[in-house]
């Protein structure tokens, strides 16, 4: 009996051993099957959600920041997106890039994408906020105040057209610093800060000119040869200081009640040149002489032999004894001879 149990037992032992075995792998078997098609499953999902958005590129992009991310360039990118992949352009300013930039980018960045062409290309533009000539001036007038400059100054700046772009998310402030002045020309050298307070701000060197301005009259409409000037007829312009040339009136009192001698265009400063006293007496014109001397008034009539304004003297025939004499012009038609000069009229 001994001996046929051992002999069971030499035969169970080695099955119970398989049969342990087959069920541990049977186990761990039927737990990686249940693993691997959920993985399957997963990575199937991924790959059709990937293939169902395609990658295409962007042909005109437009920035804000200092750099230019991946998804600013292409499309479903998914969490490469915010990755970065070149400066941007200045402010207000645009870059291109070409195919084989694009391409290697994408390759990269493993994007399923390749340019049709290689024509194919992207113009990125960063947007900004622009700083005018008129605020730059602005800001130099008030830095030149701090500098004796009050009123009656005006800012000849060596650049033309100035406007200076800012990045749109940094304040436009300006700020000017290291201003210097030649007193004697008006010239001088300033440095435009912008931003204006910020570490980081950017200068802008700036060279121009100061002119102190002064006002002048001039006629307001057009004159003919001939035209009396008169206070309704004056207006005062403002110019550069530098731009007066000699000759030019400025004092209206000299103005009003003069003759122009020639055109002169409307707005124009006026010289001496321009004008002359009225002719109130032209030559061959009859003239009414009056000798004056108190209470006594003598007349007569001659005829004038030059022109006359007021308070010229001309020479003035007698129409009846043909003498000549000198008389004072004392206004239009009218003139006056002392008591010796008179004395020839008769």
């Amino acid at each position: 009996m001994t001996y046929t149990y051992l002999i069971s037992n030499r035969k169970i032992l080695p099955l119970i051993k398989i049969y342990i075995f087959t069920f541990i792998f049977s186990f761990v078997f039927a737990s990686i099957v249940q693993a691997v098609p959920s993985k399957i499953i997963s990575s199937s999902h991924e790959l059709s959600a990937t293939n169902s958005q395609t990658v295409a590129l962007k042909s005109e992009v437009i920035v804000e920041k200092a750099y230019i991310l991946l998804g600013d360039l292409f499309s479903n990118t998914g969490k490469k997106a915010l990755n970065k992949v070149a400066y941007a352009p200045q402010p207000g300013k645009s870059s291109s890039f070409d195919a084989k930039w694009l391409y290697r980018i994408a390759r990269a960045y493993k994007l399923n994408w390749r340019p049709l062409s290689l024509k194919t290309r992207a113009i990125v533009k960063r947007t900004s906020q622009v700083i005018y000539r008129d605020e730059i001036e602005d800001a130099l007038a008030a830095r030149l105040q701090t500098h004796g400059y009050r009123d009656n100054f005006e800012i000849e700046l060596r650049q033309q057209g100035l406007k200076i772009h800012v990045a749109a998310n940094e304040p436009a402030t300006i700020d000017v610093d290291g201003l210097s002045i030649n007193k004697s020309t008006g010239r001088f050298v300033a440095n435009l800060l912008i931003s204006a307070n910020k570490p980081n701000a950017k200068r802008f060197r700036l060279t121009g000119r100061i002119h102190k301005l002064t006002q002048v009259p001039v006629v307001s409409r057009r004159l003919s040869r001939g035209d009396i000037i008169r206070k309704n007829d004056i207006e005062w312009i403002t110019i550069r200081e530098r731009e007066i040339r000699r000759g030019y009136i400025q004092n209206e009192n000299q103005i009003i009640g003069m003759e122009a001698k020639r055109y002169i265009a409307a707005k124009t400063p006026l010289t001496t040149s321009h004008m002359q006293r009225p002719q109130l007496i032209k030559k061959g014109g009859i003239v009414n002489v009056a000798l004056i001397n108190g209470a006594m008034r003598l007349t007569t009539q001659g005829r004038s032999l030059e022109n006359g304004t007021l308070g010229d003297i001309i020479r003035i025939k007698n129409i009846k004894t043909k003498k000549i004499i000198e008389a004072k012009v004392t206004g239009a038609s009218s003139a006056k001879v002392g008591l010796l000069r008179a004395i020839s009229l008769n």
